[in-house]
Formats: structure tokens, C-alpha cells, sequence
């Protein structure tokens, strides 16, 4: 078949899909998803060369970004091995996280999974919602989660490839972690990636024809990265690496192309751009799973309750209520009280009026979520009764041990830090009184900023769908893997 063949027939089966889709559900059921040809066929491409596929979710709302039918597509008509990555186990406590793990493997037996944070984050408390991140120097080397992805890959490869340099590159970023560059250093070092980076680096043609079939062709073993926008994917590849060679930002589809990176000369990662597969989640959980671009959201309002009545906002941002008399009890909370509570703390006021700017109070809000400073987990079906269990499971000591240590580090680090920036750090942090410095404004969610990735954000609700390369609409329905979830 030759390149517009192939081409013409991924356009007339896309169209088809889409067609099946909106004929099955009514658009106000369906959820925000991914109408770009070109970007399924990147997804695609990224397929058919991988070796192994790995598919990024948050742990907050794992089944959001977890698409079942992915899951039948890689496992079923392309039989390769598909490993679950659960990323940000830093915003999640132990016992969730294990919890989370065994849900998968017992639904999905094909799947390995596995942990990873990419930056281990400090404990959180009422008091730290307003502490910003700090970008720390070679912070990319003290990633969690490594070492599983690598033993998966060699369970996985059964010695058909050379693994040992990729050990030796992790033990290497291990004992180099936490070392401090001055500027000049880390400059120098940076130019040394990129230059090994536009060695390696290429964005591959989008015809499919080229692609050999081959596993592990010429002794190297393709990796793909996929998964929603604000998983962390980006991110992940930097954790590997042990330092930056992928930009990130919390805005969804800061990713346009997807690229090819040598981790080492046996290995190839792949980085897919983030691809929002069809569903029935709802609009106001995508957005808090940062998956809806904030800065295009009309009625914010509604997501902010979502988000109040899961978590105790009014107290974490120390909040009085707009109503508020003294002496007499306080008034209910709603959505519009919060907002215009935080906008009246945060000074944020109208260009004309001077009243209090709800709606961007409303939107700052949603962005705190996104980036995890306000934090809702989900849990999977039946948490709550075995809670006890999950917390008791040997590998929930393993899993808060290891997050400790990484925290233990965090602190040292930043402590050290703090040593050669003590001059940046009054711009680094937001005062606990809610006042900001003059120059410090909230960022709209489509600013492509350049610092680690702020982790996507909470809710709960059902999975997703990835379309068949054929144009067809399963003839089962893979929502029902999952069942109902609780919040």
C-alpha cells in the first residue's frame, strides 16, 4: 500500500469513527475529545514502532485518563506489552496508591504496572497551599520509579536486548543526585544535552508505511510514551533522562509533535504528543483533571463547587465568607462565595468598578487544583470498606518509605539551594496571609512555561475510548470494565 493509500484510508475510517460516535451518543454527552486527524495518526505511528508501550496516568484519577479500549487494542490486535504507569505517587497517600495498582491488574491482567513521580513534592498541609515550587537544580535525577520501568523492560525483553547500559545510567543519576551546579555549570551542562539531544532527536514522518514490524530491530528497544494531556508524560522522559530535555507545562497539548530520544544506545523513548480519547466523563471533572485548556473555560463556577465540596477549601485558603457578620453564625458556602472570597484575599479587582474579579478568583482556583496545590484524590470501588487492608499491605510501607526518602532529599536539596538563592526566594513564595508581590500574577493556563510540570488534577468518573484504526465502534461496551468508581 503505498503513502496516500494509507492515508486516504486512516482519513475515510477517522471519518467513519466519528460518524459511529455521534450517531451512538448525543454531543452533549460526550466529553472533550480529540478531533485531529493528524494527532490520532501520531498516536498511531508511536504505536506501530514502540516496543513496549507505556501508557501515563495520574494517580488522582487514574481512570479518567485510563482508556480500556487502548488497552484491547494494544494487548489484543497489536500483541504488545503494555506497562500502566502511575505517575505523581507524591500527591497520593501509600495506601491509595497500592490500592489503585491491584484495581488494574485485577480488570486488566495483561498490564504491568508501575510507580513513578518525576518530583517528589513535600508533605502538604493547610499551611503549604500557598508555597509555589521552587525549580530546583539537577532535580530530574532523584525520579521514583525508574528502576520498575527498567525491571519491567527486562521481564518483559527476557535478555533479546542489552539493558546493562540503561542499569548503568540509573545507578550514575542516583549517586550524581542531588549535587548543586552554579549557573555557569548548569548552562554547560545544558548545551551538552541538547547537543546530544538534536543527535538523537527527530521528528519522524507521519507515513506509516516505513515503520518495520520488527521487535527490538538492530538490538534497541523503542519505548512509547502516551496518555493524556497533563499526565506527565513530558515530564517522565526528563525523569529518565536525569535532566531536561523535554519542555513542560500544565497547558493541555504543549506536546505538538511527537519525538524520538536514546535514553542510552539500546534504548529508544518516543514521546507522544497528549491525546484526549472520547468518553462520558464529565466537562467539570476534565477540567480539573487539566485536561480542558482553563483559559477556555466560560463558566468556571461549577467546577469550583465540584471541587468545594470534595475538599475543605474555605480552610486550606483560609477564607472568610463575603456574608460573614460577627457575632452570628456563619453563612452556607456556595461556588460564587468561594470565588469571591479568594478574589477579595487575593485583591484580584475589575478594570472598571473596582469589584471583586470572580471569574478570574474562580479560574485561579481551578489552576491550583491542576497544579496540586489543592488536592482530591479518587479511589477505586470498594476503598473505603479495606482501607484497613490497603494500609496494612507490605507494599504500602515500601511505597511511604521510598516517599520519605525522596522528601528527606527534596528538603536537603532546596536547603542547600536555598544557600546559593536566598535572594529569589521572597519570589518563589506567596505569603500565608494570601498578599502576592506586585509582580507575581497568575499565568493563563495557555502560557508554555518552562518549569517542572505541575501535576494534573482531581475528580472522578468514567474511562475512555481509543478509535480503531478501522472506523468501527467495539461491539461491547469497555466503559463497563471499569464499573462505578466512588468519589
Amino acid at each position: 500500500m503505498s503513502k496516500d493509500q494509507l492515508l486516504a484510508r486512516e482519513e475515510k475510517c477517522f471519518r467513519e469513527y466519528l460518524e459511529n460516535i455521534y450517531s451512538t451518543f448525543q454531543p452533549s454527552q460526550l466529553s472533550y475529545f480529540e478531533h485531529n486527524l493528524e494527532t490520532w495518526r501520531q498516536l498511531w505511528r508511536v504505536l506501530e514502532m514502540s516496543d513496549i508501550v507505556l501508557l501515563i496516568t495520574d494517580i488522582r484519577h487514574p481512570v479518567i485518563s485510563f482508556s480500556p479500549a487502548l488497552y484491547e487494542f494494544v494487548t489484543k490486535q497489536m500483541k504488545k506489552n503494555l506497562i500502566l504507569v502511575l505517575n505523581k505517587i507524591d500527591l497520593a497517600p501509600p495506601a491509595l496508591v497500592v490500592a489503585w495498582k491491584y484495581y488494574f491488574k485485577s480488570r486488566f491482567p495483561e498490564i504491568h504496572v508501575i510507580y513513578f513521580t518525576s518530583y517528589p513534592q513535600q508533605d502538604q498541609d493547610p499551611g503549604e497551599v500557598f508555597k509555589k515550587r521552587r525549580k530546583r537544580r539537577k532535580g530530574w535525577s532523584i525520579a521514583m520509579g525508574p528502576n520498575q520501568l527498567l525491571s519491567s523492560c527486562e521481564t518483559i525483553t527476557a535478555g533479546k536486548v542489552d539493558l546493562n547500559s540503561w542499569k548503568e545510567k540509573i545507578e550514575r543519576d542516583a549517586a550524581g543526585a542531588g549535587l548543586l551546579l552554579d549557573d555557569s555549570e548548569e548552562e554547560d551542562e545544558d548545551d551538552r544535552s541538547m547537543t546530544v539531544l538534536v543527535e538523537h532527536h527527530s521528528d519522524v514522518a507521519m507515513e506509516g508505511g516505513g515503520i518495520s514490524q520488527e521487535l527490538y530491530k538492530d538490538g534497541i528497544l523503542t519505548v512509547g510514551c502516551i496518555g493524556f494531556p497533563n499526565v506527565g508524560k513530558s515530564s517522565l522522559i526528563n525523569g529518565l533522562v536525569g535532566h531536561k530535555v523535554v519542555s513542560v507545562s500544565r497547558t493541555p497539548g504543549h506536546t505538538k509533535y511527537f519525538q524520538t530520544y536514546f535514553l542510552t544506545p539500546t534504548v529508544k523513548l518516543c514521546d507522544c504528543p497528549g491525546l484526549i480519547f472520547p468518553s462520558v466523563v464529565d466537562r467539570k471533572q476534565q477540567i480539573l483533571a487539566g485536561i480542558y485548556p482553563i483559559s477556555q473555560i466560560q463558566e468556571p463556577y461549577t467546577s469550583v463547587g465540584y471541587l468545594a465540596n470534595r475538599i475543605p477549601v474555605q480552610a486550606l485558603l483560609k477564607l472568610r465568607h463575603p456574608d460573614a457578620e460577627p457575632g452570628k453564625p456563619e453563612p452556607p458556602w456556595c461556588a460564587w462565595d468561594v470565588c469571591e472570597a479568594w478574589a477579595e484575599k487575593r485583591g484580584y479587582k475589575t478594570a472598571k468598578g473596582a469589584r471583586n474579579d470572580v471569574y478570574r478568583a474562580a479560574n485561579s482556583l481551578l489552576r491550583l487544583a491542576v497544579d496540586g496545590r489543592l488536592c482530591v484524590c479518587m479511589r477505586p470501588p470498594g476503598y473505603t470498606s479495606h482501607k484497613a487492608m490497603w494500609e496494612h499491605h507490605p507494599e504500602t510501607a515500601e511505597i511511604a518509605a521510598l516517599q520519605e526518602a525522596h522528601r528527606r532529599e527534596d528538603k536537603q536539596g532546596s536547603a542547600e539551594e536555598n544557600e546559593w538563592e536566598e535572594e529569589e526566594e521572597e519570589d518563589d513564595e506567596i505569603s500565608s496571609s494570601g498578599e502576592e508581590e506586585d509582580d507575581e500574577k497568575d499565568r493563563d493556563a495557555d502560557e508554555e512555561g518552562e518549569e517542572e510540570e505541575p501535576p494534573s488534577a482531581p475528580k472522578s468518573g468514567p474511562s475512555q475510548s481509543a478509535p480503531p484504526r478501522k472506523g468501527k465502534l467495539p461491539t461491547r461496551n469497555l466503559f463497563a470494565l471499569l464499573g462505578e468508581d466512588e468519589c
